[in-house]
């Protein structure tokens, strides 16, 4: 009972995704006023980012993923209100984004192909957790899965990291077990994923400020129309958007990391992540492909 009530108060959430109406589209308007792309940034393909992957994964050298995600917040962002616990900003145990059945903690802490290495609280004055999780798949390849949660009342410092990271004017590294992890633009793969804050909030435009390019992924609704500009400012190719409302839960990442730790070419990503989303939301395979794009 407990969980079909939490179902229903995450259809309720996707139903309530306000990008297009009242305070939301003003401050979407001006943001998009800002979000000229200047005529030297080009649109490119990932052939440079898959070398580098191919060449770390011949080495052996370990992949790592760092995962952007803002805690479901009832008060401070533009959703219809779900269950207070799902809706706490505050409370990792119960957010729907986090410690829920399908948020990021929860759905790869149980999933025995993954393992749990590192956990921080308070790691900032925005984040409230940072985790670890570590994985060897049958080809040898090695991925750590960094994932940092954010109060859901900072929603812009959230955002502001996320396309800080992919621009590349952070980088830095994270010591797990001993081994250095590339997190922020040293990470191979950088995430966002929850309530898309562009529909709420507008941040700065950055531009891209490293030569080398990243694979980028934003998994909240209708992602595509709000941050395809801003990651080719920062020159991050758009791996995964999405093109509609969707539950951003966690098994769309992890399908997503699975067949891109196995070098799968970007149409294969984009199925893997349909897959993964028909298979727990019951909404057929043609539906879920249609949500998801890659690429410009």
């Amino acid at each position: 009972m407990v969980f079909e009530m939490k179902r229903f108060f995450l259809l309720l959430l996707v139903l309530g995704c306000r990008g297009e109406n009242g305070e939301s589209k003003k401050i979407t308007e001006q943001a998009n006023k800002q979000r000229t792309v200047p005529p030297l940034l080009q649109k490119f393909s990932r052939e440079a980012i898959v070398k580098n992957l191919r060449r770390k994964v011949r080495l052996g050298q370990a992949l790592s993923v760092h995962l952007f995600v803002p805690l479901c917040d009832n008060e401070n962002q533009g959703i219809v209100p779900v269950n207070q616990a799902l809706g706490n900003g505050k409370n990792l145990k119960t957010n729907l984004y986090w410690g829920s059945r399908y948020g990021i903690k929860s759905y790869f802490k149980i999933d025995k192909h993954w393992k749990l290495l590192y956990e921080k609280k308070n790691v900032s004055e925005s984040i409230l957790e940072r985790i670890v999780f570590f994985r060897q798949y049958h080809t040898k390849t090695k991925v750590y899965l960094i994932a940092d949660a954010y109060q859901g009342d900072r929603m812009q410092d959230c955002l502001k990291d996320f396309i800080n990271a992919v621009a590349g004017k952070v980088s830095g590294e994270l010591l797990v077990d001993g081994v250095k992890v590339g997190t922020n633009h040293s990470a191979d793969l950088i995430g966002f994923n929850g309530h898309n804050g562009l529909m709420d909030v507008s941040i700065p435009t950055q531009l891209h400020t490293s030569s080398l390019q990243k694979d980028a992924v934003v998994i909240a609704c209708i992602s595509n129309r709000y941050f395809s500009k801003r990651l080719l400012q920062a020159q991050a190719y758009p791996l995964i958007l999405t093109t509609g409302l969707l539950a951003p839960e966690a098994y769309v990442i992890s399908n997503i990391i699975d067949s891109w730790a196995n070098l799968q070419s970007a149409k294969r990503i984009r199925l893997s992540a349909a897959k993964g989303y028909h298979k727990y939301q019951k909404c057929g395979l043609r539906g879920a492909k249609r949500l998801f794009q890659t690429g410009w």
